[in-house]
């Protein structure tokens, strides 16, 4: 259980399935996007947010394209101190049909490995399963809208947190913590602004879409909100998601947690894909120790 729930947060490998129902109140930030200016409506804008594919098919890009990278995990104690650290130099290299990881380097000091060598953390085992499988694993740029036999739980809900928040798939679903992401549910639409903009990312003009939990809400309703922030950058030229960044905050009987995750798309010889990916988080579940961690991994593509 402690296993399936943290995982659901920590991972980012996904399927993405359209959402045919709008949000029925948007919130305008400082520039009001017109059909005038810019040949769609606010309504076309926030449907075409909610079908979009670009930011799944960049982690796609992530597993098909061959690319250096270079991780960097820290492990906190309740003080905030860092107990442990551990380093990965490498390279991900794919033919076009499969993929697998070559380790250049990898570095650790503090409490990370048990006596017998496994880790002594559960973070570290999860983001290896995510970022830095083992053994040789099939590849495709295909998006599937059918479920994988041979993917967990684990993994399935880890693609609903990734890339399919407010989909069909979550809106269907009853209760629990898949029913708090369901952020464009009727029900949920009381916690939450839906905000558009403008800004500019690395030199590209981009639209902004922001979710937040609403100012105003008691401290008991901003518990039902699991998802407390979502913030995503689209480039102008393509809509391409460039930047999104997520804040989860969940706290009942069972379990606690504060995490955050950003990741930074960008362009190599045309591809879009991830170029720096970000996790910090605090999680307990009751009768297992609480972990705190931070996760930084820059990819360069060759």
């Amino acid at each position: 259980m402690r296993y399936r729930i943290v995982f659901i947060f920590l991972s980012i490998v996904c399927d993405l399935k359209a959402q045919d129902t709008l949000m029925p109140i948007i919130f305008l930030d400082d520039v009001v996007i017109s059909e005038e200016n810019n040949g769609f409506t606010v309504k076309d804008f926030i449907q075409y947010v909610k079908n979009d594919t670009t930011f799944y098919m960049g982690f796609k890009h992530l597993r098909y394209y061959s690319h250096n990278f270079d991780s960097k995990l820290n492990i906190f104690n309740k003080r905030d101190e860092r107990i442990g650290v551990l380093r990965k130099y490498g390279k991900y290299i794919s033919n076009g049909s499969q993929a697998w990881i070559v380790n250049d380097s990898t570095f650790y000091e503090g409490k990370i490995f048990k006596r017998n060598g496994n880790y002594r953390y559960y973070t570290p085992k999860a983001f290896d399963e995510v970022f830095f499988p083992k053994d040789t694993f099939s590849i495709s740029l295909k998006i599937s809208k059918g479920k994988n036999i041979n993917e967990s739980q684990n993994m399935r809900d880890a693609k609903t947190v990734g890339f399919s928040i407010g989909t069909d798939d979550v809106e269907q679903t009853n209760g629990g913590l898949s029913k708090k992401l369901a952020i464009f549910d009727i029900g949920m639409q009381k916690y939450y602004d839906y905000i558009v903009g403008e800004t500019i990312y690395k030199n590209k003009e981009c639209y902004t879409f922001t979710i937040k939990v609403k100012k105003e809400l008691s401290l008991k309703d901003q518990k039902k909100a699991l998802i407390r922030n979502i913030v995503s950058y689209f480039d102008k030229e393509n809509f391409n998601v460039i930047y999104r960044e997520y804040k989860f905050v969940y706290n009942n009987w069972f379990i606690d947690l504060d995490m955050d995750v950003i990741v930074n798309m960008d362009y190599y010889n045309g591809k879009h894909v991830p170029s720096y990916i970000y996790y910090k988080g605090f999680w307990n579940v009751i009768f297992f120790k609480p972990e705190r961690a931070e996760f930084h991994l820059i990819n360069t593509f060759l």
